[in-house]
């Protein structure tokens, strides 16, 4: 089992949310850091509950869907 994540802080989210749009080259415009940084935190709660998922180390991936497209 993997350890769980740490917490993330609104300043950290604020941090890796400018860092990653200097990366990206994208403006980040001062009055979108917060919703921004809220929308982080949230991915991050939804990736909390996706890797806590406690799974037995017999569990099998699902198949792959693959869509059939008609003409």
């Amino acid at each position: 089992m993997t350890e769980p994540l740490p917490p993330v802080t609104e300043e950290e989210a604020r941090a890796a949310v400018a860092l990653a749009a200097r990366l990206a080259g994208v403006p980040l415009r001062e009055e979108w850091q917060a919703a921004a940084a809220t929308s982080y935190l949230a991915t991050v709660a939804a990736a909390r509950l996706v890797l806590d998922f406690p799974l037995e180390d017999e569990a099998e991936y699902a198949p792959v869907f693959r869509p059939v497209f008609r003409a």
